[in-house]
């Protein structure tokens, strides 16, 4: 389905109607006070409602829009949040899944999975995410966070701050995103909730269970408090994929069909490295809980201890028809006008193979808080906490992968001429196992853990002096350290079976792998049939007598001395340039002063940071450089024969200051504005204290590095916005925010010389460096309506509509090359109906074209993600006061995932993870 028809079709219509009710319902209202009032009043009370005193509240969807809409009218800074319709009841399946529909969030999706998430079109590691106000670590590598680590159950609410203030962590340039938990002092006496559901996914044809709980407790006149929670899930599902690796400049010569002897010559064309298709079967258990125990020994103190625990295991295995395109066995070929190379034959008698693939990998990750927390009232004037906490995050597949490659030499042809979504590949299709051929065989893997510990203070005076409401401060030190290790099958091992001669594979070895249904969503006509193996056997076969006897005799003592010294063809540690730890150090300060009179309110503060890097490493030193034995100008390292380490360290500090104003222009309108400074610490992978170098000729040394040297992203701040109240939970809202960043980090090259025994040397070493200045501006439009004046039952339905268009610049523009990563537009469109004991929900949400990554080495040229929409659908029906059912069905209209390279025909990948369904039953008691 056509992702740019559901926005054209649908987002017009809908900013139409909402503003045609608004405008509809504000007349009602002023005309008739008491009608709409009785209005409201039946709302509520057809509502699921809990009772104490005078006090009604309102659960449900409307009620998590209340909450949620009263959230941003009250905050002293720009802020949009999501509330839990009731206890274990988060709005979507996923954490990430219900950020999106927040303006200005978009998210990164894995397996059909939202993970990473994008603010404002900064990335997600322009961002800090925080659980209860602590940084949760990350097995990401970098500084964003994987939203599919916290099951969604756990979670009371959420909140994505878009203007900082100086009690918020620094290292947000996009949004502080804090997610809370729940405690039992706030839910207070006995509550016991459980879900239990049965997720199908469609393309495996797999129902998989889905469990949740929570109990919680008060004892002791509400003193003394437990909260115990867990959340199980399982997931079985198949991707499929058609996908290049990317884009290379190359000059093609080959023979003229049509004039034989004469040769055809093509220069700076740009070819496509490869043409596969990957149906990938994947696997994820994913268990997490919480432990809670609040006390109050006096009315003044709240003590609280608390853990959270996650543990998700991932593990997938992929089958994929593999051809590789080498210049070297083109026979023919032809271009676009931009170059591009949109026809091509391939020989076998040079070379050309149909190759299977098959990958398998593990991915165990553990995610943990654990913390102390103090709440004091220490007068009527004075509030004090403190907190103290540790948080740990590790993913241990060191050698928790493999890649093997079998293939048998064949004739094909590619065919992207007529931009159609798939091209067509046409080859003689080879499912009879006899003649196949070794390959690639590796195993491998990488090992992440990190952790953050922090302990700080703060405070509240209130001094109620002419228009200073109250002054508040804080410190706190944290220190944080990641660690990075990898490892790989070590050379010549991982290419016995295909670099030192033909090797063919026992037919017994390879069985027919059905990939029936493949990319059924996209037009084209893939294979939907072929050869599919098992990495064990590959490996045994590997070091059998039955293949090492296929070499010839001098090769075969090399090979049994490499065999015996790793028969299991392990992953070693790749110490020369991967392994690495970095390792920060932050002490900060901060003071706030609010002030308040008649119908302002301003928040003015200053946050004093100080960090300390430190790049820790081993690494394998070059000592020398000897020249090839067939040519002396090439020239190969020496290196060392141990590790040596490396410890290089930066410090630096920086003074935050904000501002938050708000003016209430009447009862319903506010408007704000926002000035702050902000600080985004680099990616933590590129601050890794390795150099490395590539072997080359002597008047062309390269290599690469990380930098710990790197300083952090500065950005200033500018918001403005206008928002109108106009019922229980309707308004609407604009801003304007722009962001003007400096220090943006850019890979350079710079003349690094070394000197060495047999002689001083030139490099051209690319380093991270900050570079650039660039200036990110957008606008946010938001309606939430209620459609409370509607007859009944209609007066239950309800519509929320967000936009968010965002645009960027940068002092170093080049063309075709975007300087920001996750810079887009996006559009959310949510309509419910909620009435009795009935709801249900239908949701939009569409995510423009935007900039993934850089893809570099020899392709240079950008990843950019196509227009991606969404269908979400909800409904539920209460049985009684206990229990409920309910349904939900995620992508319902199976939409792909499209990546392209620099021109729309450039395909770089097409996904198609199809719908999934649940459903299941909710009690509470």
């Amino acid at each position: 389905m056509n992702n740019k028809e559901h926005k054209l079709r649908l987002l017009p219509a809908m900013i139409m109607l909402n503003l045609g009710v608004i405008s509809t319902n504000v007349f009602a209202a002023e005309s008739a006070d008491s009608t709409q009032n009785s209005a409201n009043e039946s709302v509520v009370n057809q509502e699921e409602v809990a009772e104490d005193e005078n006090k009604i509240v309102v659960v449900g969807i409307r009620g998590s829009l209340e909450k949620s809409m009263d959230t941003k009218r009250e905050a002293k800074t720009f802020i949009d949040a999501i509330t839990a319709e009731d206890i274990g009841k988060f709005p979507d399946q996923n954490v990430a899944e219900s950020l999106q529909r927040i303006a200005g969030v978009a998210i990164d999706r894995e397996g059909g999975e939202g993970q990473l998430v994008s603010v404002r079109g900064l990335g997600s590691e322009f961002n800090t995410t925080l659980l209860n106000g602590r940084s949760l670590a990350s097995i990401s590598g970098g500084r964003g966070f994987s939203f599919d680590v916290i099951a969604s159950e756990l979670i009371s609410g959420a909140q994505v701050h878009k203007t900082q203030s100086a009690s918020m962590v620094e290292g947000a340039s996009g949004a502080t995103i804090n997610l809370d938990s729940f405690k039992p002092l706030d839910i207070k006496g006995f509550r016991a909730v459980g879900s239990a559901k049965f997720l199908h996914d469609r393309m495996t044809d797999t129902t998989k269970p889905q469990v949740s709980g929570l109990i919680s407790n008060t004892f002791a006149d509400e003193t003394f408090g437990v909260l115990l929670s867990f959340a199980r899930t399982d997931r079985e599902y198949r991707s499929d994929q058609a996908q290049n690796g990317g884009f290379y400049q190359t000059d093609l010569s080959f023979e003229d069909p049509n004039n034989p002897g004469q040769m055809i010559e093509m220069a700076d064309v740009t070819m496509p490295r490869n043409y596969d298709q990957i149906a990938k079967l994947e696997t994820r258990e994913r268990t997490g809980g919480t432990v809670v125990f609040q006390y109050k020994p006096t009315e003044d103190i709240t003590l609280t201890a608390d853990y959270l625990v996650s543990k998700y295991d991932v593990g997938y295995s992929e089958h994929t028809l593999a051809h590789w395109f080498d210049t070297d066995w083109i026979a023919g070929a032809s271009l676009d006008s931009n170059r591009t190379a949109v026809t091509l034959d391939f020989l076998g008698e040079r070379g050309g193979k149909t190759d299977y693939l098959n990958r398998e990998s593990t991915r165990p990750t553990e995610t943990d808080l654990y913390g102390f927390n103090m709440e004091w009232n220490v007068g009527s004037t004075l509030q004090l906490a403190a907190d103290i906490y540790r948080s740990t995050a590790v993913s241990d597949n060191f050698d928790g992968w493999t890649d093997t490659v079998a293939g048998v030499r064949n004739d094909y042809s590619y065919d992207n001429s007529t931009n159609a979504p798939l091209p067509t590949l046409t080859f003689q299709e080879q499912l009879d196992a006899n003649n196949l051929l070794g390959g690639w065989g590796e195993r491998g893997g990488s090992y992440i853990s990190d952790e953050i510990t922090e302990a700080k203070v703060s405070g509240e005076w209130d001094v109620n002096v002419g228009p200073l409401v109250s002054v508040s401060f804080g410190a706190s030190s944290s220190e944080r350290e990641l660690n990075t290790r990898n490892g790989s099958t070590p050379w010549p091992l991982v290419c016995l079976l295909g670099c030192f001669g033909d090797v063919t594979m026992p037919a017994s070895m390879f069985s027919l792998y059905d990939a029936d249904g493949f990319l059924s969503a996209v037009d084209g006509n893939p294979v939907q049939q072929w050869l599919t193996f098992s990495s064990a056997e590959f490996f045994n076969f590997a070091a059998s007598e039955e293949a090492i006897s296929q070499f010839s005799a001098e090769d075969q003592v090399w090979i049994r001395e490499a065999i015996a010294a790793n028969p299991n063809f392990t992953a070693e540690e790749r110490t020369w340039n991967n392994n690495f730890a970095v390792k920060e150090e932050v002490t900060s300060f901060y003071t706030d002063f609010f002030l308040e009179q008649d119908n302002w309110s301003a928040l003015l503060g200053l946050r004093y940071i100080k960090n300390t890097t430190t790049g820790i490493g081993t690494q394998f030193y070059l000592i020398d450089l000897e020249p090839s034995v067939t040519d002396p100008n090439t020239l190969g390292g020496v290196y060392s024969d141990d590790t040596l380490p490396i410890n290089l360290k930066s410090e630096y500090s920086k003074v935050l200051p904000s501002l938050n104003l708000k003016v209430d222009l009447t009862d319903d309108w506010i408007t704000r504005f926002a000035y702050s400074k902000s600080m985004t610490r680099p990616d933590i992978g590129k601050m890794s204290p390795r150099t490395s170098y590539n072997d080359g000729h002597i008047d062309d040394l390269t290599g690469s590095g990380g930098n710990p040297a790197l300083n952090p992203y500065e950005s200033k701040n500018y918001d403005i916005g206008l928002e109108w109240y106009y019922g229980d939970a309707s308004y609407a809202s604009i801003a304007y925010y722009e962001k003007r960043i400096d220090g943006y980090i850019e890979d350079e090259e710079s003349i690094e010389t070394i000197t060495l025994p047999s002689g001083t040397y030139t490099y051209t070493i690319s380093r991270p460096f900050n570079v650039n200045t660039a200036k990110i501006t957008g606008q946010e439009l938001i309606i939430q309506h209620m459609f409370d004046n509607l007859p009944e039952p209609l007066d239950g339905l309800g519509v929320i509509l967000n936009m968010t268009f965002v645009d960027g610049e940068s002092s170093e523009d080049e063309p075709n090359k975007p300087f920001q990563v996750g810079l887009g537009d996006s559009q959310n469109l949510i309509l419910f109906y909620e009435k009795n004991d009935f709801q249900a929900r239908i949701a939009y949400n569409n995510r423009d074209e935007f900039f993934q990554y850089w893809r570099g080495g020899s392709y240079q040229h950008p990843v950019y993600v196509k227009d991606y929409a969404q269908f979400d659908v909800s409904a539920s029906y209460d049985i009684n006061e206990n229990f409920q059912i309910f349904f939900e069905g995620i992508n319902v209209t199976n939409e792909t995932y499209e990546k392209r390279a620099t021109f729309e025909n450039q395909m770089m990948s097409i996904t198609e993870t199809g719908p999934r369904y649940a459903i299941g039953v909710r009690a509470s008691f």
